[in-house]
């Protein structure tokens, strides 16, 4: 392998990038900006450019001649997984994270490199970046994912296995999700607070909770659902994940902090896909608690007297409407005071969930959970589809 001085014409390289998928779609003015930072590599037939495991640190783009992408399996043979020719990349994690290789390139024919350097990439990108960082959290799901596969010796979820049906589209999706979701719920002075998510075999993977501490150290229970086709649903709920997170940083509201939220997945999201992010916060301290939402979100305040009050919507999903102003509900809480939340509901499930919730008083809050999370499931027969739950009660 060796490292040439760049051949090629600004122009040869930007026609070179409009055929790569990653770059398709871009300005002019961006692929010459990645143009201008391209290096190039030549290799000889049967040379290895990089070995499963070792570091990643560039992107590539086969100029001319072929490199085959082999990955090693259980019993130390190779497996073939695809060969890139003039004009297809490869290495693509590489631009995000620092990972190693998940898989060996070798050339297979005397061959010509356009490489991208991670570094001078990012560089490009303006540095830790919101939209950088959320793309290194799906990647490293991503990434995960795959080492999960090949470490259990089973085929990658898309293959069509031999004389059966295709596998299911929407396993990675259910993977990811799983890999995302936190293993508990924060502890909060004064609350006891629970959270879950239902697991279907045949689920979309586009429902999931989490928590996120705010710039005032407030713990939010947050809950994350897109029900649209499209891409893997979660492939959305984990970039609202990753954007949420971020943005937390600087937002000490409920309102700042879907406000932001819904800024970057304006501005990043995929136009046509209509693939929205319903969410819900609910943030517990010793005031009170804070209530807002992007979308239809069921939730409701149980009182201690029996007294029931249903939340309303506070603004449209997440990246639906750039520059809405979102606003948010606080209230006041005695001693077995109860709030839940629900994804997504019909109104009678809705209600049914209330009356349930009304019987449980005094419970543990997991098993709340748990128990509202049977009778959902049987509420909802054959047509079941993931539902999360975000529970508090006031000491």
């Amino acid at each position: 392998m060796s490292e040439q001085a760049q051949g090629w014409s600004t122009d040869e390289v930007v026609a070179l990038l409009q055929k790569v998928e990653l770059f398709q779609g871009l300005p002019d003015a961006d692929l010459r900006g990645i143009a201008s930072i391209v290096s190039g590599t030549t290799l000889a037939e049967g040379e290895v450019l990089f070995e499963e495991g070792d570091p990643g640190d560039s992107f590539y783009i086969v100029y001319s001649g072929a490199v085959e992408i082999l990955k090693t399996r259980p019993d130390g043979s190779e497996e073939k997984l695809a060969v890139r020719r003039g004009g297809e990349a490869f290495g693509e994690m590489a631009l995000l994270n620092d990972a190693p290789r998940s898989a060996t390139a070798r050339a297979q024919a005397d061959t010509q490199l356009v490489s991208v350097a991670r570094d001078d990439f990012q560089t490009l990108l303006g540095g830790d970046s919101i939209a950088l960082r959320m793309m290194r959290v799906l990647s490293k799901a991503l990434r995960a994912l795959g080492v999960r596969f090949a470490t259990t010796g089973k085929a990658p979820p898309l293959a069509v296995p031999p004389a059966a049906a295709p596998a299911d589209p929407n396993q990675i999706s259910r993977e990811i999700q799983r890999a995302l979701m936190p293993s508990g719920a924060p502890r909060v002075d004064g609350y006891d607070l629970a959270a879950g998510t239902t697991m279907e075999e045949t689920g979309l993977g586009g429902s999931m909770w989490d928590w996120i501490h705010l710039a005032d150290r407030r713990s939010a229970l947050v809950t994350l659902d897109v029900r649209t086709p499209g891409l893997p649903p979660a492939h959305q709920v984990g970039v609202a994940r990753a954007v949420l997170r971020t943005v937390a940083r600087q937002a000490s509201t409920v309102p700042e902090l879907l406000a932001a939220a819904n800024e970057a997945l304006a501005d990043t999201g995929l136009e046509g896909t209509g693939q929205f992010v319903e969410a819900g916060v609910l943030v517990a301290g010793p005031a009170g608690l804070e209530w807002g939402s992007a979308g239809r979100v069921p939730a409701g305040l149980i009182r201690r007297d029996g007294t029931f009050e249903e939340f309303g919507a506070h603004g449209p999903p997440l990246g639906m409407m750039g520059g809405f102003r979102f606003n948010a509900q606080k209230f006041s809480v005695g001693a077995g005071d109860t709030v839940f939340v629900l994804s997504h509901a019909s109104p009678g499930l809705f209600m049914g969930a209330a009356d349930l919730m009304a019987q449980l008083h005094g419970k543990p809050a997991g098993e709340v959970v748990r128990t509202l999370h049977r009778a959902i499931r049987k509420a909802q027969g054959d047509a079941r589809a993931e539902t999360s739950v975000l529970y508090a009660r006031k000491h």
